[in-house]
């Protein structure tokens, strides 16, 4: 019994995120990201880079949304 209090113990002090925490850090780091692009000059490349930026933001604010 021991062993699992110090295994549990261990575990609340490690800086674990959770699903969530993890899709809004995600969320702000493509948002910051985008807005980069945008400000740059285009190209094919950076086109194709936003547009899945664009739909990953749509599909991690839906995520968020429905775990609330």
């Amino acid at each position: 019994m021991g062993f699992i209090s110090l295994f549990d113990n261990l575990l609340k002090k490690l800086p674990i995120q959770d699903r969530k925490e993890r899709w809004k850090n995600e969320l702000e780091n493509i948002t910051k990201e985008r807005e980069k692009l945008i400000k740059e000059t285009w190209d094919a490349k950076k086109g194709q880079r936003i547009y899945y930026i664009n739909n990953r933001i749509t599909e991690l604010s839906q995520l968020l949304k429905n775990s609330i």
